[in-house]
């Protein structure tokens, strides 16, 4: 084999295109407790999934108002020598009001198709958010 096709297979094989088509799971922040789920649209080589992602946040209190937000989140960004993995997303929440939203965190295995999730979350609304959760991946 070249040393080319050699170097762009093993480029290709430790690329995190063998992440999550489908996934679901629950939170609990900071705010509130919730579900999200989402769908892979894209395969990108070496980078991660593109895919669409929406959630739904009950406040703990009366006193914090229902989230609901939809988003496009790039997800699997491997974090290299570690099984943990990155994504990040953007979209629009509603809350009382319609915000721009954007998430980061950190994702990583538990058992089987199952792993934990933590992450950051800050809107043009002013709010901050910031919690943990499980995610069921397929």
């Amino acid at each position: 084999m070249r040393p080319r096709a050699l170097l762009l297979g093993s480029a290709l094989a430790l690329s995190s295109t063998a992440g999550a088509a489908v996934w679901l799971g629950a939170d609990a922040g900071i705010g509130g407790f919730g579900v999200h789920a989402g769908t892979s649209v894209l395969s990108i080589p070496l980078v991660g999934r593109l895919g669409l992602e929406g959630s739904a946040e009950k406040g703990w209190t009366s006193a914090i108002a229902n989230r609901y937000a939809a988003g496009i989140t790039l997800r699997d960004l491997n974090i290299p020598i570690s099984r943990v993995d990155a994504f990040a997303t953007v979209g629009a929440e509603y809350r009382n009001s319609f915000a721009l939203y954007g998430e980061g965190g950190l994702r990583g295995p538990l058992l089987g198709p199952a792993g934990w999730r933590a992450y950051v979350r800050g809107s043009t609304a002013g709010t901050l958010g910031a919690g943990v959760g499980i995610e069921l991946r397929f």
